[in-house]
């Protein structure tokens, strides 16, 4: 039983929190960071002491009479994962915050929501029911949009409009598939519908799709990414460390949800998933190389990361099986992730914080001589790119052996393009994560010589610090993360275990080659032809600004020539509706010219103009009239005229028409992010 109840109190404790730490902070700011700071340290140690009986046997609670299915929440070691990572990294991020919002604004509000976004994150990992799920995914969409526009400045608003929309249709879409789950199985329980899923034909494919894509718009898969790169640079930088460490895996955790658990693995679905993992791994990391904010390149690293992600996913539905290492591999990518990536952007805080700038053009050198910074940006930079040692090599190498796995048992020509695909990304990672690194650590610049040594504050550095010692030990110690996941194979229907030899020689030649062909990428392309000089000066420029962007060339447009050529149609229907009543309503005038006796309204001075004279242009000015003069009380009895009640219903039905029009303009929206 108590254990039921910490599963309750680790999911209200941070939603309580924020108004207690808002209330705190009206008054004092400096006991509210220091509550917020031991609200999250006491999250983390909950979830921390809840580990011994996770091990054991799942935690299960369930509460009838909410969200109209109940609230059933559950803590196996799947989703423990998810929440230790979670609650770990925003134990970080909180008292990195208290040093970065030192010269912000709004910073209650700040801290107010950005624990709301931590308990509806939690939320979400702990939904044993779909209905719970989308209302924490819902939840932390909001709460999560007031963190991205929190500057109130025009980009920021610009990048929050982004990122409501892509969520708002994200959760409609996502809600449809939810109604065509429920309408053909009858249920959304999680555990249920793993075993019910398979019965009920070829449309579990629709639903499916419907649920993939609601959840890719937060996992900011291709073409449904556009939101990433905007919102990154937009928030704050402890919200752009979540943004990209902790809440693109609620995007990844839906997936695996829909394909791994309630799909079971199903060939088709893994096939495509793996595709789009594909894409999204070379695409994201072909456009980073491209930007020059680097903020924008951790976005867009972010964006190939998840596809190394999404392949995990795919490949662990493709080797039935043998898909034990396939499942080790995708956990522990998207556990390492959450580290290295949190790491890399809070190095970029650092410097955001003391220059108010992220332009490798304009901070160039600036790192040159800050040693500290220099090396955990470095430690980030080594795990991201799979370098022996440290985390990422070890994710990296386990989604390489179970690829050359899949290319074993299928041997067909395709998995020779993967593996091409699989080490072109991996070397992008490198050649972009260089362009930051020597430009801004390894540059000489005598602008920034010497200065702002006192701007590094031990609140800022030290999360940073035990990020890496994470970050290392993983490295060293792989094991350790092994045996917790081994906990997870039940669930995936996964057989034995494995016994990899990491630090073997095809492991570590395999990496240094991959590292190899990114170093010939940065000084063969991004030196060569990226970098101009300009008054003196190396500058690099951004030729993927004047390229095709989904947003403003294909979304925005589609989107305005729907709600405008829907307005028009509908436009017509109403005016032929209208028309039609007033034909109709003359017609039954001249015809029988009825008179409609109301004994129990009392009405003064009625007087209803003839009916040629009600234009459609004085519907609404005669509808208010009637309305005002039959409400009036008075001592004397009165007809009303059939046309009376004819011009009424009329209004009425001119309402109704634009309400028809708005739920049109909905479903057409959606339809057309389904299309495009």
């Amino acid at each position: 039983m108590i254990y039921k109840s910490m599963l309750l109190v680790i999911l209200l404790l941070p939603m309580i929190g924020s108004l207690v730490g808002w209330l705190i902070g009206r008054k004092s700011e400096k006991y509210r960071d220091k509550f917020n700071i031991l609200l999250t340290a006491a999250e983390l140690l909950i979830i921390s002491l809840m580990f011994k009986r996770i091990g054991v046997e799942p935690v299960s609670l369930f509460i009838p009479d909410i969200m109209g299915t109940g609230l059933a929440l559950k803590l196996d070691i799947f989703r423990y994962i998810f929440v230790w990572v979670t609650a770990f990294i925003w134990f970080l991020t909180t008292i990195y915050s208290t040093q970065y919002l030192i010269r912000y604004k709004n910073r209650n509000r700040y801290y107010a929501f950005f624990m709301l976004t931590l308990g509806s994150t939690i939320g979400i990992f702990l939904s044993e029911n779909l209905i719970n799920l989308f209302t924490f995914f819902e939840i932390m969409s909001f709460t999560s949009y007031l963190l991205v526009i929190h500057d109130e400045d025009e980009y920021a608003h610009d990048a929050g409009k982004s990122y409501i929309s892509m969520a708002i249709i994200g959760g409609l879409v996502l809600l449809m598939g939810l109604f065509l789950m429920y309408d053909y199985l009858g249920t959304v329980d999680i555990s249920v519908l793993s075993h019910s899923m398979k019965n009920i034909g070829s449309i579990k494919y629709l639903i499916s799709t419907l649920l993939i894509i609601g959840f890719g718009v937060k996992a900011s898969i291709v073409p449904l990414h556009v939101w990433l790169p905007k919102a990154h640079p937009a928030a704050p930088t402890p919200a752009s460390a979540v943004l990209s460490g902790i809440l693109v895996k609620t995007g990844i955790f839906g997936i695996i949800i829909v394909v791994g658990v309630i799909m079971n693995g199903d060939i088709p679905l893994s096939t495509a998933v793996i595709i789009l993992g594909f894409i999204n791994m070379l695409l994201g990391g072909f456009l980073a190389i491209f930007q020059r904010n680097v903020k924008r390149i951790l976005a867009y690293s972010s964006m190939s990361q998840v596809g190394y992600i999404m392949v995990g996913l795919g490949l662990i539905g493709l080797l039935k099986d043998h898909n034990a290492i396939a499942v080790y591999a995708t956990l522990y990518h998207i556990f390492n992730h959450a580290l290295f990536k949190v790491l890399l952007f809070l190095c970029a805080g650092i410097i955001y914080m003391i220059l108010h700038e992220l332009s490798i053009n304009a901070i160039r050198g600036f790192g040159k001589h800050k040693n500290v910074l220099k090396v955990l940006f470095l430690i980030g930079l080594f795990a991201i790119i799979g370098m022996p040692g440290f985390n990422g090599f070890i994710s990296k190498t386990l989604l390489h052996e179970a690829l050359s796995e899949a290319h074993h048992m299928y041997k067909t020509r395709w998995f020779d393009v993967a593996e091409l695909v699989f080490t072109i990304s991996s070397s992008f990672t490198v050649a972009y994560l260089l362009k930051i690194f020597i430009t801004v650590f390894m540059e000489e610049s005598e602008e920034y010589r010497g200065q702002y040594r006192d701007h590094l504050k031990k609140r800022a550095i030290v999360p940073m610090i035990m990020l890496s010692v994470v970050i290392i030990f993983i490295g060293l110690r792989p094991n350790v993360i092994l045996k917790v996941l081994e906990g997870t194979m039940e669930l995936f229907h996964a057989h034995g275990s494995i016994e990899p030899h990491f630090y073997d020689i095809k492991n570590i030649k395999s990496s240094i080659i991959t590292i190899g062909y990114g170093c010939i990428i940065y000084f063969g392309f991004i030196r060569s032809y990226l970098r101009r000089r300009e008054n003196g000066r190396p500058i690099y420029f951004n030729p993927s600004l004047r390229w095709l962007s989904l947003e403003r060339h294909i979304y925005i447009p589609v989107g305005r020539f729907l709600y405008r050529s829907s307005s028009v149609v509908f436009k017509v229907i109403d005016r032929g509706i209208i028309n039609l009543v007033i034909y109709l309503s003359n017609s039954l005038k001249s015809l029988s010219g009825i008179k409609v006796k109301r004994p129990t309204r009392v009405i003064a001075d009625l007087k209803i103009k003839k009916p040629k004279e009600l234009t459609r242009f004085k519907i609404k000015e005669e509808h208010e009239d009637i309305t005002k003069r039959l409400s009036k009380r008075s001592m004397h009895k009165e007809f009303v005229t059939f046309m009376d009640m004819v011009t009424v219903l009329r209004r009425n039905l001119n309402s109704l028409m634009y309400a028809v029009f708005i739920l049109a303009v909905m479903i057409i929206v959606v339809l057309g992010v389904l299309v495009f």
